[in-house]
């Protein structure tokens, strides 16, 4: 069994009319129409906003709250050649949110320099050393992107020390926000914008456009790389930044970005949003997580190819470097976690852990755990790290109204970072493992995916894929449509990157489906066997090779029923036979206590009897043939399992003896009358020869004779009884038991891998 990590919903269509009306419309397919209605773009107006984004979807600039006080002070410190820094932030958001606000500042003709914060030295956000450095150095106007609202006191001390502040962000807003000039906010508690999810960049985006008195197109991009690296909604504003943003780096890149694309090997007309997220953005973040940040600034400002180059290649060596170190961490971190699997918030801590990756592999143990986890590295008393969450549990709330066991705290409801003091860890955990229960965490139940349709293989082909871009791009609000597709089976099950990820060919009733798991490599050993029934969800993705192009999906999720089936039978017991880690059923004692102790942990040996003391087990292999089936059904009922093995090894099979005739009974009881006192254990081999008759098959029979008392064995020596009582011979016990051996091994041993896999589903269903 392999159990889905998301409920899945398949939403029926809200309004069947209204998805007519946008197909015939806009003359896309009727599957589009219904995605577009169910997202909740049922009219015409709101679905040509959402299928055609573009300059009159952007919201007037002046429209965010303190818009005109920042404008109006940034033009007099211009005309006046004041010295103004912009302040940003060392992650993807921060740094192209520094790049717009001093592309525009330079291009209005101030005197504009930019810092951004090391996130080793400074910490997140504001920090009251830079702060006085950089007053003293004689700045007058500092501007913050991407930060500042949670530095009340710092931004404070500086409007006390005769340099404004104009502060522009998008986090979560404390109570009390600085007494700033002017504090620029999508989300300003005094404030009407009509769209409040606007990223750090969409937000330098928006002051841009407001000096410039136009919208601030050359540096769509960079707005864009924000809001899709920060995991905002691409929806409303967003999405039109996004598309136009798009657009431009798929025409015509800045030198900085078409060298990132070249070192990572991605050509310019497969750019789209997942461009940014799986390629540009975490090469842009390892800046922030390994070295300083402010070189990313450059290389987006940057003219001149050469630089950009230059600049580019050092990017993509850090983002290998940090690759390495996530994948050292991430194991400790994921062996620390199993100690504290009662805990519904993991919070794990380490000491010589690299700061800079600990969002990375809290993320990993979100994934690899279900829960929400925060990584820490404790150094001098104090732990700095990162938390990921997950969609039923608001980290930020959860830990904002207990600042007073941190030193520092920001972020989102997914997302935040922190430093705790050491002495005060347990209190953290405390204090979660209360909030978990406040926000009723262990209800939540698994996270919901919704399903755009049940289709089969050949629903994967260009005109169904070509149709869904036009609901690109894609990313956080704007999901790429899930499919869900029942399998017959699965074949070609292959892993990729050292076991990371997986590929398989999904069989349907319409034909074969290339799939592709990525992060799910540990799924190859259960896609091995066979499954009652499967199911996968994923994505349409289309994949081009030396000119070759074809459709496959990207796996989102797996459900299959029934334990999976690994067909291990056959007619050898060797050492390789038990190398495979699993827990090994002997239903025979001898065979149990000759082999026992040949098996190596992690692999146990268990006798049938003692299996029930498990209260699950990974892979059950079953070494030998039970005594009748009603052994096996028990197990199958009461000892669950992920995998099971059949071996079902038996030494001289019944099923191939000959089932003897009525003349081989006669031969043999005719020679034990003729023949008195015939020693059995020396002339054994002299009776068969004389008998042209197999070992097996005499056994058999004067087994049967001494049920029915036609013969007697005593101390080895064979002698017919004289006059035997009559008997029908079939109907001895051991007639009988060799019948039911013969048929219990044709349906263990000598069945198809289906016949198989139907027999023990069925077992596995019986009333006990």
């Amino acid at each position: 069994m392999i159990s889905p990590r998301y409920q899945w919903d398949f939403p029926a269509v809200a309004n069947e009319g209204a998805a007519k009306e946008i197909a015939e419309t806009f003359g896309v397919s009727d599957l589009v129409a219904k995605i577009l209605v169910n997202r909740g773009y049922d009219t015409i107006e709101s679905a040509n906003a959402f299928l055609r984004p573009g300059m009159d979807a952007l919201y007037d600039p002046f429209l965010l709250h303190d818009m005109d006080v920042a404008i109006e002070r940034i033009m007099t410190a211009i005309d006046n050649g004041e010295k103004i820094v912009v302040y940003g932030d060392y992650d993807v958001d921060g740094i192209t949110s520094t790049a717009i606000m001093t592309w525009a500042l330079e291009l209005m003709g101030a005197d504009v320099s930019y810092y951004v914060p090391n996130r080793f030295n400074d910490g997140y956000g504001p920090n009251m050393a830079q702060y006085q450095r950089l007053a003293s150095e004689g700045m007058q106007l500092l501007i913050t992107v991407d930060n500042g609202v949670s530095g009340r006191e710092k931004v404070n001390w500086l409007m006390a020390n005769g340099v404004d502040v104009i502060v522009t962000d998008h986090h979560e807003l404390p109570e009390q926000l600085p007494d700033a000039v002017a504090v620029v906010h999508p989300r300003h508690p005094e404030g009407q914008y009509p769209f409040g999810g606007l990223s750090g960049a969409g937000v330098a985006f928006k002051v841009a456009s407001a000096l410039l008195e136009e919208p601030a197109d050359e540096v769509m991009d960079l707005a864009a790389l924000g809001a899709v690296a920060d995991v905002m909604e691409l929806v409303d504003e967003n999405r039109a930044i996004v598309a136009m943003g798009l657009g431009n780096l798929k025409e015509d890149p800045r030198p900085g970005l078409a060298a990132l694309l070249e070192v990572a090997g991605t050509a310019q007309a497969d750019i789209d949003s997942m461009t940014i997220g799986f390629t540009i953005g975490p090469r842009l973040n390892a800046l922030g997580r390994m070295a300083d940040a402010t070189d990313g600034v450059r290389l987006l400002l940057s003219d001149d190819p050469e630089e950009a180059s230059e600049l580019a290649k050092r990017i993509d060596k850090l983002n290998r470097e940090r690759q390495d170190l996530v994948a050292s961490i991430s194991e400790e971190a994921l062996a620390q976690a199993a100690t504290l699997a009662a805990d519904p918030v993991l919070v794990v801590a380490g000491s010589g852990w690299h700061e800079g990756v600990l969002g990375i592999v809290a993320s990993k143990l979100v994934e690899a755990t279900g829960k929400p986890a925060i990584v820490l590295n404790d150094e001098d008393g104090q732990m700095k790290g990162s938390g990921r969450s997950v969609a039923a549990f608001d980290l930020f709330a959860a830990l904002d109204g207990h600042r007073d066991l941190l030193t520092a705290f920001g972020g989102h409801a997914s997302a935040a970072g922190m430093t705790i003091p050491t002495a005060n860890l347990q209190a953290v955990r405390d204090v979660l493992r209360e909030e978990a229960a406040t926000q009723n965490l262990a209800e939540a139940g698994l996270p919901e995916i919704r399903i755009a349709a049940e289709v089969t293989a050949k629903d994967f082909n260009r005109q169904n894929y070509e149709q869904l871009q036009v609901l690109a791009p894609f990313g956080e609000g704007n999901p790429e449509p899930l499919f869900a597709v029942n399998l017959a089976g699965v074949q070609n099950v292959k892993t990729m990157s050292e076991g990371k990820h997986l590929r398989f060919t999904a069989e349907t009733s319409a034909g074969t489906l290339p799939v592709v798991a990525f992060g799910r490599g540990p799924l190859a050993e259960d896609l091995a066997g066979r499954f009652e029934s499967i199911r996968i969800v994923g994505t349409m993705s289309e994949n081009s090779f030396r000119g070759d192009v074809s459709y496959q999906m990207m796996l989102t999720d797996i459900e299959a029923k029934g334990s999976s089936l690994l067909d291990w039978r056959t007619t050898r017991l060797t050492t390789q036979t038990f190398a495979n880690p699993a827990t090994y059923i002997f239903f025979n004692k001898k065979h149990y206590e000759q082999l026992a102790p040949t098996i190596k942990a992690p692999a146990e040996a268990v006798y049938w009897e003692d299996a029930f003391n498990r209260t699950s087990v990974g892979t059950m292999a079953f070494v030998d043939i039970p005594d009748d089936m009603s052994q096996l059904g028990d197990l199958l009922k009461f000892v669950p399992a992920g995998r099971l093995a059949p071996i079902f090894y038996a030494k001289t099979p019944a099923y191939l003896q000959k089932v003897p005739s009525k003349a081989d009974f006669a031969k043999v009881y005719k020679f034990a009358r003729s023949f008195q006192d015939i020693a059995l254990r020396t002339q054994y081999d002299a009776v068969l020869a004389h008998l042209g008759m197999e070992r097996s098959m005499l056994t058999l029979i004067l087994q049967v004779f001494l049920d029915a008392k036609f013969v007697t064995i005593v101390d080895g020596v064979l002698n017919a009884v004289p006059e035997p009582a009559p008997m029908a011979l079939e109907e001895t016990a051991s007639y009988q038991q060799f019948l039911a051996r013969r048929q219990l091994e044709e349906q263990l041993i000598y069945s198809s891998t289906s016949e198989l896999e139907s027999l023990l589903t069925n077992l596995s269903k019986q009333e006990s």
